[in-house]
């Protein structure tokens, strides 16, 4: 067998879903990260949901494949991404967030040699315009099952990957109950059907930008009510131990609240103690 024909076969794929809505201010920095992934095929599919910007035509610069979903719930319009793939790997990605260019292959190879339903790391925060404030450790999976029945993710969503396998098995993300928490809801139930977790604890492999417009910022009030009715639900089962696991995670990220008061007080030119900060870095763990 010929070397590009073994390059070819070590090649995994992998289908991303974009949902959007007048996203062309960031469009093109996430789309780039994707299409700069390294020793993997990446798939795209971009989900609008009647953008009046130029985001379609920025799709059709990258020559991006794009469906229509009825605006008002992102997860609808990702499972009408998703429900389109047929790639072994799958994963989304919000229009202003990004991924390094090693990640994907990263995290594939991780799921691969672990045999992982689901396959995380560890993600880096920017502000609106892309400046680096702080990392977050995401924990390890043994650890997960105690942080999700706390209320949190764990890990931010960017940062991960999932069998199309469980996907399916799970029938998608809960878009008739959650409009701004359904990445969390799947991942709770994926972990309560006994699918395999499993973490790359090396460097971060995505990065989230906050920044004003985005969905949590705008809808918070909406993600509170949603995140009270999830914790009703999982507090039933909470345990001493489970809130014990939660407070070790916090520990062990102490050092990162530290750097991005001190980042963002640098570039604010004075002391910036965000709600974050004080609750554990919400955008994080919600």
């Amino acid at each position: 067998m010929s070397d590009l024909s073994q390059k070819s076969l070590a090649i995994s794929s992998i289908s991303y879903v974009i949902p959007t809505l007048n996203s062309a201010a960031t469009l093109d920095m996430t789309l780039y990260a994707l299409r700069s992934q390294k020793d993997v095929e990446v798939n795209i599919i971009v989900v609008d949901s009647g953008s009046t910007d130029e985001t379609l035509e920025i799709c059709k610069r990258w020559d991006v494949k794009t469906l229509y979903a009825e605006p008002g719930n992102m997860y609808r319009a990702i499972n009408v991404g998703l429900r389109e793939c047929n790639t072994e790997w799958l994963g989304y990605i919000n229009s202003d967030d990004w991924l390094y260019s090693d990640s994907v292959a990263r995290l594939v190879a991780q799921g691969n040699a672990t045999n992982a339903d689901v396959v995380y790391g560890h993600c880096d925060y920017t502000d609106g315009h892309g400046r680096f404030l702080y990392s977050m450790k995401a924990p390890h999976p043994n650890r997960l099952g105690s942080i999700f029945r706390t209320s949190a993710l764990g890990f931010a969503q960017q940062a991960a990957i999932f069998r199309h396998r469980l996907y399916q098995n799970l029938q998608g993300f809960n878009d008739e109950q959650y409009r701004l928490s359904a990445d969390k809801e799947f991942y709770f139930r994926a972990l309560n059907s006994g699918a395999s977790f499993a973490i790359l604890f090396e460097l971060p492999v995505a990065c989230f930008r906050l920044h004003e417009n985005q969905l949590s910022n705008k809808q918070a009030q909406s993600m509170e009510v949603e995140r009270q009715t999830m914790i009703a639900e999982l507090a039933k089962n909470t345990s001493f131990y489970d809130w014990l696991a939660m407070m070790q995670w916090k520990l062990t990220n102490a050092p990162h609240y530290l750097l991005r008061f001190l980042r963002q007080s640098l570039l604010a030119g004075k002391p910036i103690v965000t709600k974050s900060i004080q609750a554990g870095t919400y955008s994080y763990l919600r």
